[in-house]
């Protein structure tokens, strides 16, 4: 009899109880019978009290648990990543300015370095063998150069200058290099702006 009288009770006590918990009171009335309430009562004695939550609220807790600590899984992976790429953009400036400097570094010719010699700019004449003169512009040739002042050449180059083929070959791949720790640059750039 009391087992039934609990059991209606409690069923009639746990609905009132709202979703985000509440306090169950068990008295026993002056008659003997044991009742639940979610209010306190005067004309009862107090058995216990107990903090009740539905299982669909404990659920919901649940679950909103889980996806605090998914989100701050989530957040600590993109900082990490974020660092990471962050990184990479500082290792890739200072590769960048290494490859620069070694670049500065060998601008001129080491001294046991094979030199070429300068020769004149100026082509043979076609008497002793040198090229024949262009057809004039009027009838096929080349058209005069433009003046520097609208984009033409600003002067002559001239030939040899003292730079070697090995003196070539080093500056040719320092560069290269250069263009390497750009492009390593520009990437991991890309990368760390596409995770901010």
């Amino acid at each position: 009899m009391v087992l039934r009288i609990l059991g209606i009770a409690l069923a009639w006590a746990l609905p009132l109880a709202s979703a985000a918990g509440e306090t169950i009171y068990k008295y026993r009335q002056a008659d003997g019978q044991v009742i639940y309430s979610n209010r306190p009562m005067s004309d009862a004695v107090l058995l216990e009290q107990f903090e009740y939550e539905s299982p669909a609220q404990m659920r919901i807790e649940g679950d909103r648990e889980k996806s605090l600590l998914d989100a701050e899984q989530r957040i600590a992976k993109d900082l990490a990543a974020l660092e990471q790429a962050w990184n990479e953009v500082q290792d890739a400036r200072q590769a960048l300015a290494r490859a620069e400097e070694r670049l500065r570094a060998e601008v001129e010719p080491k001294a046991d370095e094979p030199r070429q010699l300068a020769g004149s700019a100026d082509a043979a004449p076609p008497a002793a063998g040198g090229p024949s003169s262009p057809a004039p512009p009027g009838v096929g040739g080349p058209q005069a150069p433009a003046p520097p002042a609208v984009g033409g050449p600003m002067g002559r180059r001239q030939g040899g200058g003292g730079r070697s083929p090995e003196y070539q070959e080093r500056t040719a791949a320092l560069e290269a290099d250069v263009r390497a720790a750009q492009e390593q640059l520009d990437a991991a750039l890309r990368r760390y702006n596409a995770l901010r």
